[in-house]
């Protein structure tokens, strides 16, 4: 028996950008220098990329609410790094 009538629950960060996506992430680790070279790797692109991907994530969030949280506010600066 199938069930058709039900759905997978959604991700909460499947549609998200990889630019905010990446931001996330290393915000939530907590030591975006120390991650960041694993994150390179896995993903194949520099640390000049990864960084620029963070500022922008960084960059829309401000957008979007005004400020980055205490907690996000390390990422953008080692971003800017």
């Amino acid at each position: 028996m199938t069930d058709t009538g039900t759905s997978a629950p959604k991700k909460p960060f499947e549609d998200l950008p990889l630019h905010r996506l990446l931001f996330l992430k290393l915000r939530d680790v907590g030591d975006s220098a120390k991650v960041a070279p694993g994150v390179t790797e896995i993903l194949g692109i520099t640390l000049d990329e990864l960084k620029a991907q963070c500022r922008v994530g960084a960059e829309e969030l401000i957008a979007g609410r005004g400020h980055l949280l205490e907690y996000e506010e390390p990422v953008l600066a080692w971003a800017k790094s």
